[in-house]
């Protein structure tokens, strides 16, 4: 038990600390800027949607609103089996810049995106999803790190709105953004944004129908071709976050199980001489799919050392465990860095959870609300 005990507070201790540690020794890469509107590229914006007529409109208008050329902006709208005739919309903003694809049968994003990819003409795409906005010099700062031409896509920084309209981003987001960060200085990002990032339309793969994270399917496959995928901080889309707090545990069920997911469909990622990555790989993403099942070791061979000198430990589990439980349970948001916890213990059942559907749902693709 005392091995079991140790193991399990290294593997932790390296997980949450040891590693951010030792990404910070990383230095800074420079990119190339662009100097002037000449120089930006052709750019094709790829929107998928379903159902979502009522926001088109305003989400088009904040596209074409960007502080880019507009004679260089062409919107790509997938419409993946709506049935709210979004044609419509379309027809009434008369904007040649705009092209419509509809196919009758909801197939979801990846499908929508392998189908947008045939479609693309320029030498730069950007994707974008429609319940977020960007900010007017997002798409220009996206083209500025691509002018670097070792860089294959380059992710934007999602911010979260409250209802008040201002940012709220927590501790534990932060910390999440740091590491995204130093992996960007290191070489490049897991994944990008799926709201906001522009690729080379040239290196973008066809994404199996039934994948759950496209946005780690592709920059990966993008990586395996030679090429770095940053991420840029400047670039800033808003969001207003999930509705509920359900439906945003499940949106980390799915982003887990989709890690399992990714690993059978790019088995060279857990190969040393095929992955790049595979140091970023297993510290950050494979290490998160452990995390869990190490809290748990380190609760039960501790529970066996309650008595001994290290058996503080123990108890300080309770404590932490029974202190985020009451502040979850009876809404407690003033609690001191309650909601670092809650979401600390949140994604750790996550992981559980998605551990769980991935190997006994036959149908992996019903973790997902196709839009």
């Amino acid at each position: 038990m005392t091995t079991i005990f140790f193991t399990s507070i290294f593997f932790l201790f390296y997980t949450f600390i040891g590693y951010p540690l030792l990404l910070r020794i990383v230095k800074n890469e420079k990119t190339m800027p662009v100097t002037s509107h000449s120089e930006l590229p052709e750019l094709t914006v790829v929107l998928c949607i379903y159902n979502s007529r009522n926001e088109l409109t305003k989400r088009i208008e904040n596209i074409f609103k960007s502080d880019y050329p507009s004679d260089k902006v062409k919107i790509l709208v997938v419409s993946d089996g709506s049935t709210d005739n979004p044609s419509e919309v379309i027809e009434l903003l008369n904007d040649s810049r705009i092209q419509l694809l509809h196919y009758s049968q909801n197939r979801g994003k990846s499908f929508a995106l392998s189908h947008a990819k045939q479609h693309v003409r320029t030498e730069m795409v950007a994707f974008a999803d429609i319940r977020q906005s960007f900010d007017n010099q997002a798409l220009k700062h996206l083209a500025f790190v691509l002018a670097d031409k070792n860089i294959g896509a380059v992710s934007g920084n999602l911010k979260i709105r409250s209802l008040g309209g201002t940012s709220e981003q927590g501790l534990y987001w932060k910390y999440e953004k740091s590491i995204r960060i130093k992996e960007s200085e290191l070489h490049s990002v897991l994944g990008v944004t799926g709201a906001i990032y522009m690729a080379r339309s040239s290196l973008i793969p066809d994404v199996p129908e039934d994948s759950l994270l496209d946005d780690m399917y592709i920059p990966l496959s993008i990586v395996k071709q030679g090429y770095k995928v940053k991420f840029c901080e400047s670039a800033v889309a808003y969001d207003t976050g999930s509705n509920t707090v359900t439906e945003e545990f499940y949106r980390k069920v799915r982003t887990l199980a989709g890690n399992y997911q990714l690993i059978k469909q790019l088995p060279w990622l857990l190969s040393i001489k095929s992955n790049p990555l595979f140091f970023q790989f297993i510290s950050h993403k494979v290490a998160r799919l452990i995390m869990p099942f190490a809290l748990i070791s380190l609760f039960i061979s501790s529970s066996f050392l309650a008595f001994t000198a290290i058996g503080v430990l123990f108890w300080s589990q309770i404590f932490f465990y029974s202190y985020t439980f009451i502040g979850y349970k009876y809404n407690q948001s003033k609690l001191p860095f309650i909601n670092t916890c809650i979401s600390f213990c949140s994604l750790n059942l996550a992981a559980l959870v998605a551990a769980w559907k991935y190997f006994t749902v036959k149908d992996i693709t019903s973790l997902w609300k196709k839009h």
